[in-house]
C-alpha cells in the first residue's frame, strides 16, 4: 500500500474561512450607511456655510446705515426657505466691538438629518463708507 500525500482544505478550515469573511462583510455593511449619512450631512453643512458667506459678502456691500443693518433686530432673508431646506437670518449689534462699528452675525439653519445651524460673524465700520 502506498501512502499518497493528501492536499486541500478540511471542512473545518473552509467553515472558519467563511466565518471570517462573513464577519468582514457584516462590518462593511454596517459602515456604509453611516458613511453615506455623514457625506450627506457634510454636503448640507457646506451649502449652509456657502449661504452664510454669501450674506456676509452682501453685508459688506451695504451702506452702513442700511435698514438691513439696523441694530437690535433679527433680519430674515426674503428668499427663505432657500432651496426648501435652509433658513437664513442675521442679527446686527451696534457699537460692537467699539463705537462706529457693527457686528453682524449670519445664521443658517436647516431641518434635514438633524436640526442644526452654522454661524459666521463679521465687523463693519462706519468710517469710510
Amino acid at each position: 500500500m502506498s501512502s499518497k500525500a493528501q492536499s486541500g482544505f478540511t471542512l473545518v478550515e473552509v467553515i472558519v474561512a467563511l466565518i471570517v469573511i462573513a464577519v468582514g462583510i457584516i462590518g462593511l455593511a454596517i459602515v456604509f450607511p453611516l458613511a453615506t449619512r455623514d457625506v450627506g450631512k457634510a454636503g448640507v453643512m457646506s451649502k449652509a456655510l456657502e449661504l452664510c458667506q454669501e450674506k456676509i459678502e452682501d453685508v459688506h456691500m451695504m451702506a452702513y446705515d442700511a435698514a438691513d443693518l439696523d441694530p437690535g433686530h433679527t433680519h430674515a432673508d426674503t428668499l427663505n426657505p432657500i432651496d426648501g431646506v435652509y433658513t437664513r437670518t442675521w442679527e446686527t449689534y451696534g457699537d460692537v466691538p467699539m463705537l462706529g462699528c457693527k457686528r453682524v452675525i449670519v445664521k443658517v439653519t436647516w431641518n434635514t438629518y438633524d436640526q442644526d445651524s452654522v454661524k459666521i460673524s463679521t465687523i463693519i465700520a462706519g468710517a469710510g463708507r
